[in-house]
């Protein structure tokens, strides 16, 4: 092509500008010409006369600007999200259950094609050989950044202050903090990969930079909130949400400093090293808070036959922790105090040294042991005081062997202090319980008094009896046995002496199968 013609297609689509028609939006063929026109024109900035150096340069600044407009103009179009923040296909609402596949599905609307790409890649090339980079990159980078901040929007990202995140409630930074580990996942494994390669694709090697340009402003901002939430207010419910940040923030380090490699983005990966140390610290705080807060608990007083709030609690924290004990083990957590009271003289497995999770456990575990040992004494009567434990202690054991590897590690010698204790305490409370009547039934001075002690101990016993609950089913049916076994041979034998006596049995007002029936009455489930 001559430079006149280059010059006249030049010309042409300048003046085509008025009417709002773009190169990039017609036919291929007129887009090649016009990329062939603007080459033409630079060989002849560089070996033409000097007149036609004069005509050259003013085109190729006509030029310029054009392409600059088309290079918006296609970022435009095919950005779909920049214009609707809403769409997309990704809710806050989504679940995080240890997969990335929110991650995988996330659809990123401001991804283009590999004809638009081909298209940007040829404008930057001679945008840059015309020594217009600058211009280039700077209508690339301000459409990029407006379809980052519409993924924001749409991802529900907002800004944490520190002193927001000391002083706001649990419930809204919780909220904050499940944002951040989803939001994160997609920005670090799709969002920021798409964009950093996409750059690369346009630019090749004509500019390192731009990247880091469209994306350090919204990088930083996840390691602010992360620095922020790592100085909350320790608190001993707000642990598992800092281990699940500590985790993701963890996982995640690696492409961080993957995707921001250069040496201008040095201070980026300087900040997210720090940021790991911070939320392990804060994670600890919260563990030795939680302990504080067990040992220097005061027990509200409740009925005999309920499982204590704070023994659900305690038990629910070992569960939570048994699901993070991986995380846990990274903390390097110190011993546990030394408590009057808490029995800690156990015997570790070998492999449970090399951490102090299992000392953790063992503690917790006591330590509530010991609080409801001392809650239990408040009751006036010793059979109601192992009522209470039998089933706080049940609790305890049960929830412990429903977590295989919480029982390994605390070790045999820990848990069988517990089962023991539960087991102590429900022969106790048999043993208190049938106490009179057995012993009614053993006296053999007067059968006739006895039936007739007998009866009205065993009213009074049955109405007792019926009033009471046994939270656990299992546990329930275990305690109806034992009572069968306990009372149903005794008085079977001593009704077999009634009818061998001369005594009359019209007083008798229980039949064996009546008073099998009876016992089936106690701890009523509804």
């Amino acid at each position: 092509m001559a430079l006149d013609s280059a010059i006249g297609v030049i010309s042409r689509w300048s003046s085509a500008y008025d009417n709002k028609s773009y190169i990039f939006s017609g036919k291929r063929d007129e887009i090649d010409q016009y990329l062939q026109a603007v080459d033409e024109v630079q060989c002849s900035i560089a070996s033409g006369t000097a007149y036609d150096q004069i005509r050259a340069k003013s085109a190729i600044q006509t030029a310029m600007l054009t392409l600059a407009d088309e290079m918006r103009n296609l970022l435009k179009i095919n950005a779909k999200s920049t214009d609707n923040p809403d769409s997309g296909t990704y809710s806050s609402t989504m679940t995080d259950s240890g997969s990335n596949s929110y991650v995988d599905d996330y659809v990123y609307d401001s991804a283009l094609s590999v004809a638009v790409i081909d298209d940007l890649r040829s404008i930057a090339k001679r945008m840059n050989g015309a020594g217009y980079l600058r211009d280039c990159k700077e209508a690339y980078i301000s459409n990029r950044k407006r379809c980052i901040d519409a993924t924001f929007q749409r991802l529900n990202i907002q800004k944490l202050s520190s002193n927001d995140a000391r002083t706001m409630e649990w419930n809204m930074l919780e909220s904050i903090i499940k944002v951040w580990m989803k939001s994160a996942k997609i920005c670090f494994r799709k969002i920021f990969v798409y964009e950093k390669q996409l750059c690369e694709k346009i630019f090749g090697d004509l500019d390192d930079d731009c990247f880091l340009e469209i994306s350090s402003d919204y990088a930083f901002q996840f390691l602010e909130t992360a620095t922020n939430l790592s100085c909350i207010r320790t608190a001993s419910e707000r642990l598992f949400g800092i281990l699940e940040l500590y985790k993701t923030f963890s996982d995640l380090l690696p492409e961080m400093n993957k995707l921001f490699n250069t040496q201008s983005s040095e201070s980026f990966r300087t900040k997210a090293d720090q940021i790991v140390p911070k939320l392990a610290g804060a994670a600890r705080m919260t563990v030795e808070k939680f302990e504080n807060d067990l040992r220097i608990a005061h027990l509200s007083h409740v009925s005999v036959d309920k499982i204590h709030s704070l023994c659900r609690y305690v038990m629910e924290y070992v569960f939570k922790v048994d699901q993070n004990k991986q995380t846990l083990m990274k903390l390097s957590l110190s011993k546990p105090p030394l408590t009057p009271g808490v029995e800690m003289n156990f015997t570790i497995v070998e492999p449970q040294l090399q951490n102090k999770l299992p000392f953790h456990l063992m503690w917790i575990i006591m330590c509530l042991v010991s609080k409801l040992e001392g809650e239990a004494k408040l009751y006036k009567n010793a059979s109601d005081v192992n009522f209470y434990l039998m089933n706080n202690f049940f609790y305890i054991v049960k929830k412990i062997n429903g977590m295989p590897e919480v029982k390994e590690m605390i070790g045999d010698d820990c848990f069988e202090k517990v089962s023991s204790k539960f087991d102590q305490a429900k022969a106790e409370y048999l043993r208190l319980a049938f106490a009179n009547v057995l012993s009614i039934l053993e006296d053999n001075t007067s059968l006739r008094k006895s039936l007739k002690s007998f009866n009205v101990e065993f009213k009074e016993l049955k109405n007792k009896l019926e009033q009471l609950r046994i939270p656990d089913f299992q546990l329930l049916k275990d305690i109806r046995v034992s009572m069968e076994e306990m009372l149903v041979p005794s008085y079977s034998s001593f009704l077999q002496q009634l009818s061998t006596s001369p005594c009359s049995t019209v007083d008798v007002k229980f039949s064996v199968d009546e008073l099998k029936t009876a016992i089936l009455g106690f701890f009523p489930s509804t």
